[in-house]
């Protein structure tokens, strides 16, 4: 409790030196884009007890899985400040919660034909062969939340204007949390009823699928990244509709995270966030 007002006091102190006053209040909501690469050890280490990860899967070729958070799994709060000494730039100051869902993906298949009839003709004893073909796949994947402080200074283009544009730089740390690994298999069968004299149809299986689901401690992450938008102001003549302005960014930048006994990872991407501001001076 101490420590906490201690901070509190400290930050009154440095806003007061800086001569900051509240510019607005910033609603975001959006996604994050990127590749979410991991490997076959990674996933070792990450859930020892799978039963599947210890099968001998030489066999499986492994693909790139790319990591889409669609939106609604970032949202942030934040407050903007002016500063005395940059009249020009806005300080924007707040929390992020990201849900990762793909913080690391791997993933691999394999094909396997196998015969499972023979037809043999009692007239001509011309023999048809029925073979069958399945896919066994797998795909891993290492899922966590993290809540951020974030911080971006703001540098706006026509800021009197209906239409403005911004730029600037950012970035952001916080704590991993609900950290959990998923491995999920399946057998995909297939059969070609040619054989069968049905033009050559190939027929479905619905097949077998397995899933595994082992808990993780949490680790931490930061991010580093450029913001480039475009905002909107709602109204120009009406009191109620001037303050709200809606606005589109884009966050090109690089994201880490440090996961527990695993170590480090690094990936480009980009944060597309949707929001609302309220314009308060």
């Amino acid at each position: 409790m101490k420590k906490l007002l201690l901070s509190l006091a400290l930050i009154s102190w440095g806003s007061s030196q800086a001569q900051l006053s509240i510019e607005g209040v910033y609603l975001q909501n959006g996604a994050f884009f990127g590749a979410g690469k991991g490997s076959f050890s990674d996933f070792q280490t990450l859930a020892p007890q799978s039963v599947f990860l210890q099968q001998d899967l030489s066999a499986y070729q492994t693909y790139p899985l790319m990591n889409f958070n669609f939106p609604g799994q970032s949202q942030s709060l934040s407050v903007g400040l002016k500063m005395a000494k940059l009249p020009n730039a806005t300080l924007r100051l707040g929390l992020m919660h990201t849900n990762q869902r793909n913080a690391l993906s791997a993933g691999g298949s394999y094909t396997e034909t196998f015969r499972i009839d023979t037809l043999t003709s009692s007239q001509t004893g011309e023999q048809i062969f029925v073979d069958s073909f399945s896919t066994h796949s797998y795909n891993a994947s290492y899922s966590q939340e993290q809540l951020r402080l974030d911080a971006s200074l703001l540098f706006r283009y026509n800021a009197n204007k209906r239409w403005s544009f911004y730029g600037g730089i950012g970035a952001n740390f916080g704590l991993s949390y609900n950290a959990e690994t998923r491995i999920d298999q399946r057998v995909s069968p297939y059969g070609n009823s040619s054989a069968y004299g049905l033009f050559n149809d190939i027929y479905y299986d619905a097949g077998t699928s397995e899933q595994e689901t082992y808990e993780n401690k949490g680790g931490f992450g930061f991010g580093v990244y450029a913001p480039l938008g475009i905002d909107f102001q709602v109204g120009k003549k009406r009191d109620f509709w001037m303050p709200i302005h809606l606005y589109l960014e884009l966050r090109p930048g690089v994201n880490v995270n440090q996961i527990a006994g695993l170590g480090t990872s690094f990936s480009a991407g980009n944060f597309s966030n949707i929001g609302l501001r309220f314009q308060i001076k």
